[in-house]
């Protein structure tokens, strides 16, 4: 009969067996990103933040990242888009102050189960075209089911200098998300918890230019399990936009640090 071992990482299905903890970071070697920030509602966007969060700015960003050459998959890619907003975490033991991750869309399955159960990052699947490049443009679209409900697109305007460029040569960032386990056959949770998992980035290369994010919302038959997701998102106004920004480099995700938040 197959026996779990305490010193053995699991997967569902675990019975197949497991592996021995490697604590290293997992390296993306060539990530592509564009990032949205704008301005919006302060209340209606705290609608949206547990209460052992303190939201810093009413500010979101999007973030779209093209990976590729991923070390844990052998080499393979895929794509994301993230939606997060600067936050503190206000815990008995910790004070920490980053990212809150609002939702994150990915087009592949693995990188969806490890990071929800394993690292507690609101992961859903969705459709998600590379970035299409037509002179100085720069888009994307995002769907679910053939219903596209998001559109990203950037003008590349300038690339950033040397000089410009130091403040983007080794960005660590406090990635936190709530990890929620539902109970099976009841309400409520049997895991549900802030956790902090932090990576940093090297970015080769910076562009600068404008650009522009557009929601289209869906219906309940059209994505019955994400619409009210992106109706909510749909209805955060944009105040004030923000310069998008393009960068070209690695991406470090650093398990060895991550932990539960209290």
């Amino acid at each position: 009969m197959f026996k779990f071992e305490k010193d053995k990482c699991y997967r569902m299905p675990a019975h197949f067996g497991g592996f021995p903890y490697q604590p290293a970071e997992l390296c993306y070697h060539d990530v592509i990103t564009m990032i949205f920030s704008y301005k919006t509602d302060g209340k209606q966007l705290s609608n949206y933040i547990p209460e052992s969060f303190e939201l810093l700015q009413p500010e979101v960003k999007i973030v779209f990242s093209q990976c590729r050459e991923i070390d844990w998959m052998a080499g393979s890619a895929y794509n994301l888009v993230s939606v997060s907003v600067p936050v503190r975490f206000n815990g008995k033991r910790d004070q920490i102050e980053g990212s809150f991750s609002l939702v994150t869309w990915e087009n592949k399955t693995a990188p969806i189960l490890g990071g929800r159960e394993e690292t507690g990052v609101s992961k859903i699947f969705a459709d998600i075209e590379d970035i299409h490049i037509f002179h100085n443009k720069r888009f994307s679209v995002a769907s679910h089911e053939g219903n596209s409900f998001l559109h990203v697109e950037m003008t590349v305007e300038s690339e950033l200098d040397d000089g410009s460029m130091s403040k983007y040569k080794n960005v660590p960032s406090n990635s936190m998300h709530w990890r929620y386990i539902p109970k099976v056959g009841a309400p409520g949770a049997d895991v549900s918890q802030a956790v902090l998992y932090p990576q940093r980035s090297e970015a080769e290369k910076v562009w600068q230019g404008t650009g522009n994010v557009r929601w289209t919302k869906l219906s309940y038959e059209q994505c019955p399990n994400q619409f009210h997701i992106i109706y909510a998102l749909s209805e955060l106004p944009v105040i004030e936009v923000y310069p998008t920004m393009l960068t070209q480099g690695a991406l470090f995700l650093m398990p060895p640090s991550a932990r539960v938040l209290e």
